[in-house]
């Protein structure tokens, strides 16, 4: 599998469905040797403040609370779809219990421009700075079936980190991009 570093405004990245079928992963930490892992199946992607930003929620039993809420960064990874296995180990199991990494069969690399790494298996990772991050506050719901969601009341950060650097392979590439590279592939 190729990949290369991808310019942002070449990057094809369908918000609606980009945690489709089985989440995405999130790496956070100070380097390669301490990080963690886990599956994500909610947040978003776009622009705010005049920056490309993906919004990560993270709630804060999880163990990858210890890590994001003192964090600088972040990276988000796209596994292929033979590597199911991964993403639900990564959804399931805890940190605090085992190496996840080590568990799924993932190899964290370091990132180009963060601290947190990306994983050398991704087709696609996003490096991001976290540039603002809150709690959730049930009092500001506005749909009731929200609250379904949190029946033991342990309302998700959210973690905004601006895109500063994405990876991964040509089917990442917009189509015009695409096109350009199989035009020079002579």
């Amino acid at each position: 599998m190729e990949k290369r570093a991808i310019e942002l405004n070449r990057l094809d990245l369908q918000p609606f469905s980009a945690f489709d079928p089985d989440g995405l992963l999130l790496v956070v930490g100070e380097s390669v040797e301490k990080a963690n892992v886990m599956t994500i199946g909610w947040g978003t992607f776009g622009i705010m403040w005049r920056k490309p930003v993906v919004m990560a929620m993270v709630r804060p039993t999880r163990y990858t609370w210890e890590f994001i809420s003192e964090a600088a960064d972040f990276t988000v990874n796209w596994l292929s779809s033979d590597k199911k296995d991964a993403l639900q180990l990564c959804g399931t199991a805890s940190g605090r219990d085992i190496n996840k990494f080590a568990a799924a069969g993932l190899h964290p690399v370091q990132a180009g421009k963060v601290s947190s790494p990306i994983l050398e298996e991704s087709v696609l990772s996003l490096e991001c700075r976290i540039i603002y991050k809150d709690l959730l506050r049930p009092e500001q719901f506005i749909d009731p079936l929200l609250e379904l969601h949190y029946g033991q009341k342990d309302y998700h950060g959210l973690f905004y980190g601006e895109v500063v650097a994405a990876t991964g392979t040509s089917a990442f590439l917009r189509k015009d991009e695409k096109d350009c590279t199989a035009l020079h592939a002579d």
